[in-house]
């Protein structure tokens, strides 16, 4: 496969979509491995793209994705412009129902860090039907919030509503589209969601989280972070590692070529497969086995690492990344109710993240332990206890629930939002506010105007408005 075709793939997840300004740029610049590639097509595109390498090689591309030893360190290559032309590609969409309160559709947006706003589509099925579950959906890179008619029309036929749920830069919404702040965007639209669901008479029903392509990286966010509230799953064509993309994996040589193991220290940017472990809920992963963009394979590690039991892997034969729906349609429709009903009767005595109490056991030094559930291994529910006991798998008969709020973690903090330290020995520090500028391991980073930047431990941060 040729480098620009690779970078044509990754950015244009949507075949309806012309090529934009940047791939043009790409294409004008396309080289070759030398011989060819397997399929024949030796000197360049098909179709007369010219072939061979363009002046100065491959340094313009190093030098476009930035100095990888500069701020931020690797990390900081997903927020490279060029990166995130290759991600995202957003379109503009006006909204028809901005600021309404009622009726089926309703458009608006959710305030996100850093002043930005996401945009959103909210369906309601009409008629005052009762909406025993809510759908949130996150769209592939080439899709918007508006785009989701059908999908709507098909949940509402079975009792749900559907809340469509844009990047920044997408539709009526402001700003740019970010890998590393898609999760925490997340995060804040899930919260700021309550009052919108409310408001509409569905503050108690159940919510399922369902993501297609990049979307899966929201949805699988807020399956194991609110894992309280989430009572289903939905993982369609969906991405779990950016670095396992074909296609970049034939660009990293390229890429790091001056510095071959810095792809291999360069960390994903969401940890989605790390994410797996936490999730209780009743999950679906659906995926066409002959997908081009996101291979199968990352459906197959994605329901391996699923610690729920209440799962299931649909293959899709002969189907790519973008014609399940046109191949497959009643039978995606049927799975997707399938998930419905699951969740809808759906109960999570210990979610991920909330602190429990262990007793009953007939080792006495964990009776009266507390700690922080992990997630499901089975039957069990596996638990984080303080040092040096680490952790343990124990029967939900052997544990209480002490408080359902989870401990905080760098994921309520996004990038370039305000916090305010506090509880720290350093009593120079607290109260000082500073801004989010990344992680570190377990930590978030906080650049203050006078003491720096600082590793701070999400329990001593607190989001200032």
């Amino acid at each position: 496969m040729l480098k620009d075709q690779a970078l044509y793939e990754l950015h244009h997840c949507h075949p309806a979509k012309a090529p934009c300004g940047f791939c043009e740029a790409i294409l004008s610049q396309s080289c070759t491995y030398p011989g060819g590639t397997p399929g024949g097509m030796a000197g360049g595109m098909p179709g007369g793209m010219p072939g061979g390498m363009p002046a100065g090689g491959l340094g313009g591309l190093e030098g476009l994705l930035g100095g990888l030893g500069g701020a931020g360190g690797l990390g900081a290559l997903w927020d490279n412009p060029m990166v995130t032309n290759i991600a995202f590609h957003p379109s503009k969409a006006e909204p028809a129902h901005l600021g309404a309160t009622s009726g089926p559709v309703r458009d608006g947006t959710f305030d996100v860090s850093g002043g930005d706003k996401v945009s959103y589509r909210f369906y309601v099925p009409p008629g005052g039907a009762d909406v025993k579950v809510v759908v949130y959906f996150f769209h592939g890179n080439a899709e918007v919030c508006t785009a989701m008619d059908d999908i709507a029309e098909m949940l509402h036929c079975h009792g749900a509503a559907l809340l469509s749920i844009d990047y920044r830069g997408y539709a009526w919404g402001t700003g740019q589209p970010s890998l590393t702040k898609l999760c925490g965007d997340a995060d804040q639209c899930f919260l700021a969601s309550d009052r919108l669901l409310e408001a509409a008479g569905c503050g108690a029903a159940k919510r399922v989280a369902f993501g297609r392509s990049i979307g899966a990286t929201c949805a699988v966010h807020l399956a194991a972070r609110h894992a309280k509230k989430i009572h289903g799953l939905v993982v369609d064509s969906g991405l779990m590692s950016i670095k396992q993309l074909p296609t970049v994996q034939m660009l990293a040589p390229m890429v790091f070529a001056s510095n071959p193991q810095a792809f291999q220290m360069l960390e994903e940017p969401f940890d989605t497969l790390g994410k797996l472990s936490a999730i209780s809920c009743p999950s679906l992963v659906m995926h066409g086995d002959k997908d081009e963009i996101v291979p199968y394979a990352q459906a197959t590690q994605c329901h391996e690492k699923l610690a729920t039991q209440q799962k299931k892997l649909q293959c899709w034969a002969g189907a790519m990344h973008n014609n399940v729906w046109a191949a497959y349609g009643e039978q995606w429709k049927q799975e997707v109710k399938t998930l419905l009903d699951q969740a809808a009767e759906f109960t999570n005595p210990f979610p991920a993240g909330v602190l429990v109490e262990a007793h009953s056991l007939s080792t006495p030094t964990f009776n009266g332990m507390q700690g922080r559930v992990i997630g499901p291994q089975g039957e069990r529910i596996r638990v984080s206890f303080p040092d040096p006991h680490g952790e343990k798998a124990l029967k939900p008969g052997n544990l209480k629930v002490i408080d359902e709020v989870p401990e905080a973690s760098v994921h309520d903090f996004p990038l370039d939002a305000q916090v305010e330290a506090h509880s720290l020995s350093v009593a120079a520090l607290n109260g000082q506010i500073g801004r989010v500028i990344g992680t570190q391991n377990d930590r978030v980073r906080v650049e203050f105007p006078e003491q720096g930047e600082k590793a701070l431990k999400p329990a001593n941060l607190k989001l200032v408005a």
